[in-house]
């Protein structure tokens, strides 16, 4: 539980970033945004140009058709040519759908949420060891266990767009405080690329389902005590996974006994709205969550900023829900990330963030995790 220092300084971070990012203070408890009949028409002619002949996409499953929409609509989203894609899709889904004769019915936000059509992604449940020669590419949808017999709890790890330096030092930080470690690699092993094909974040959500299930019936994996970690995409997953719904609609083998989220958020929208009014969210942490959350976060992070946090996080420890939370000061998307240090975000508006390394947030964050899993036996 937050002391009433922290809990104030969240809330006048609240106050302040709200006012900065797309114009969250209004947003955040108003209605869903209309779609804005340019951005749909765009989704239906990008689409029309891949289908020439719309009878080959109309003969598409019903799955079929809703990934290439989602696909096309994030696409234009992540070329900053869409500040609304959530609103923007579904509309142009459902008129697709009219045009190929078929029930025009949209697809709702809670729908969307939970939209996971990848192929499962393949596991390798041999046991590894993380050695002085392992590279981060070498820790892709495999299990690395620390010496010894075990059972041994595991840490789910969800990744960003890439498997890179920064996950090996955490799996080595989790190897040496006795967790096994799993890094399931969503974007890279499906070949998605930025702009292009990228999934929602329920597709981490529903791979770490998929890693759950092959955990459980390995002999060295002690079942009662499976974690789930992420950064950045795999922060927002860790959310989604706190929710019982999500579990059900993504056909959950089972339940991970509690998730951190490192740099993730409670909402989402368009990262490139640009200050454009009544844009449309989704959830990410919902208030019906009941497995136990920390949600680390960093305060000048303008990509998954903290105010979609509150005052959601409040309402839910009244609640009586299992959260935490803890914002960093002065610090931005990617803390953990040597490898990128410096990088630039930039919004649509002209916002920028350059990201900045910090050994002491992440030294930090590593044993908060840490401390709250073995919290939560």
């Amino acid at each position: 539980m937050k002391n009433s220092k922290e809990m104030a300084g969240a809330s006048r971070l609240f106050a302040c970033t709200a006012g900065i990012l797309f114009g969250l203070a209004p947003l955040l408890a108003g209605p869903a945004a209309a779609a804005d009949a340019a951005e749909v028409g765009m989704v239906i002619d990008a689409v029309r140009g891949k289908y020439p002949d719309l009878a080959v996409y109309c003969r598409l499953s019903d799955a079929e058709r809703r990934q290439v929409v989602v696909g096309t609509t994030m696409a234009l989203a992540s070329s900053r040519k869409m500040s609304d894609p959530f609103a923007a899709g579904p509309e142009a889904g459902a008129k697709l759908r009219q045009e190929c004769g078929i029930e025009a019915s949209q697809m709702s936000m809670a729908q969307l949420r939970w939209l996971a059509n990848a192929p499962p992604l393949k596991f390798n449940t041999a046991r590894a060891s993380l050695g002085v020669l392992t590279s981060p590419q070498d820790l892709a949808n495999r299990v690395f266990a620390p010496d010894g017999p075990g059972p041994f709890p595991v840490v789910v790890i969800g990744q960003t767009k890439s498997v890179s330096a920064h996950l090996l030092v955490h799996a080595r930080s989790l190897i040496d405080a006795g967790f096994a470690v799993l890094v399931v690699d969503t974007f890279g092993s499906r070949d998605y690329k930025i702009g292009v094909n990228e999934p929602f974040p329920s597709q981490f959500a529903k791979d770490a389902y998929d890693a759950l299930g092959v955990l459980q019936a390995l002999d060295y994996v002690d079942r009662t005590r499976i974690y789930q970690t992420g950064y950045s995409n795999g922060g927002l997953a860790a959310a989604l996974l706190a929710s019982p719904e999500g579990a059900r609609e993504l056909k959950a083998a089972g339940r991970f006994r509690a998730t951190v989220a490192n740099y993730g958020s409670c909402k989402i929208a368009s990262p490139y709205a640009g200050g454009k009014a009544n844009v449309t969210f989704m959830e990410m942490l919902s208030a019906d969550s009941d497995r136990p959350i920390l949600m680390l976060m960093g305060e000048l992070d303008i990509e998954t900023p903290p105010a979609t946090c509150f005052p959601l996080l409040n309402e839910m420890k009244a609640a009586g829900k299992p959260v935490e939370w803890h914002v960093y000061p002065k610090t931005t998307h990617g803390w953990d990330k040597a490898e990128h240090n410096g990088h630039v975000f930039r919004t649509n508006a002209g916002e920028t963030m350059a990201y900045r390394y910090d050994a002491e947030v992440t030294r930090d964050a590593t044993a908060r995790m840490i401390g709250f899993f073995n919290r939560h036996r």
